[in-house]
């Protein structure tokens, strides 16, 4: 997923290694590439658990662990070459920079590309959140006709990009296209839009959403239908959240294509997906946006009608006209009441500012 979220994960995803119970940054495939002193790609055979005890992070008391890993090499992207068989000590959880803690890990039986920095005593992880990214030991390049350059950072994207057209299974596959960062990883676009004709990726509606809305952020109107048909076609069975996610890629778009869409969404059964375009409206800055707003100021749903009222106030600098909660108090059928006269005033203004 991308640099406008920071994660607040309260669950252990056992694929990758990565447990948190607070919230971590967004992930940098460019900064771990460029940050870490060495870099290493291949299957971890064995993950050992080795002690166990209190550890003291900033007053917080945590269970820390000790590992032993097992990882056999097949390159070195960055960094000095390393044997082979590489074994790696590590513990969590672990300290990033500025003294929070995070608990990256590696897992067996896996395949990846692996950050690590020196230290006196030895490699650790580079990210004490992201010790490892999904990687496969084949390229997608060569059967794409596509070379992402031959610098550590490309590299390592080329390499967890691969990952889409591996016979790894989907979980995997969608990690590799959610680390992707909308801000940093353009350069990936090329590949997405190959890794589209994948079967694997057209029966997943994860990866189909995820590639496509990635590839909108990228300003490839191409996908434009395709993003039509995800978020408004019921035979795709598109659920609410990747509506979400395909209505955020679409509010970055120009106005002229962004607010049509949006509006529309305003119109989808899933109240998630409209609560996403209620707020997606007012990212466009648009004054168009208004109209599509007030067309949604009576829908059935007060989470709905909260985000209306939202954008509404942010767009037009009006904030003391956005509700503070969904309760439907007083102050609440004041700001509904509100923005209905606000309507009828742009409704009598329209014709004469036409002229």
């Amino acid at each position: 997923m991308n640099s406008w979220r920071v994660l607040l994960a309260i669950f252990v995803l056992l694929e990758t290694g990565i447990g948190w119970a607070y919230p971590v940054p967004t992930v940098s495939i460019k900064s771990l590439a460029q940050s870490a002193d060495l870099i290493i790609v291949g299957r971890v055979t064995r993950v050992q658990q080795t002690e166990e005890g209190d550890v003291t992070i900033h007053k917080h008391t945590y269970t820390g662990l000790d590992f032993r890993a097992e990882i056999i090499v097949d390159r070195t992207i960055k960094g000095d070459p390393v044997p082979s068989e590489f074994i790696l000590s590590y513990s969590t959880p672990a300290m990033d920079q500025v003294g929070n803690a995070g608990e990256g890990g590696l897992v067996a039986d896996t395949y990846r590309v692996v950050f690590l920095k020196r230290t006196l005593a030895g490699y650790v992880f580079h990210s004490p959140y992201y010790a490892s990214l999904p990687a496969s030991p084949t390229s997608c390049g060569p059967r794409w006709g596509i070379d992402l350059g031959q610098d550590a950072y490309h590299e390592v994207l080329q390499t967890v990009l691969d990952v889409l057209c591996s016979p790894s299974g989907v979980e995997e596959k969608r990690l590799a296209v959610d680390v992707l960062n909308w801000d940093e990883n353009s350069s990936a676009a090329p590949i997405l839009k190959s890794a589209m004709d994948l079967p694997d990726v057209k029966a997943d509606p994860v990866l189909r959403t995820s590639i496509i809305s990635s590839l909108l952020k990228w300003r490839d109107l191409t996908v434009l239908s395709l993003a039509e048909d995800e978020l408004f076609l019921p035979s795709r069975h598109t659920e609410g959240y990747l509506k979400s996610n395909l209505l955020l890629a679409v509010s970055s778009l120009d106005p002229q294509v962004s607010v049509p869409l949006l509006r529309r969404a305003l119109e989808v059964p899933e109240t998630d997906a409209r609560v996403a375009a209620a707020r997606f409206l007012e990212y466009t800055n648009s004054d168009t946006a208004l109209d599509a707003l007030l067309s949604a100021l009576d829908d059935p749903d007060r989470d709905v009608q909260f985000a209306v009222m939202q954008s509404l106030g942010n767009l037009t600098t009006q904030h003391q006209w956005r509700p503070k909660t969904t309760e439907t108090d007083a102050a609440w059928f004041a700001c509904v009441r509100h923005w209905h006269e606000f309507e009828e005033q742009r409704r009598t203004l329209a014709p004469s500012s036409a002229n």
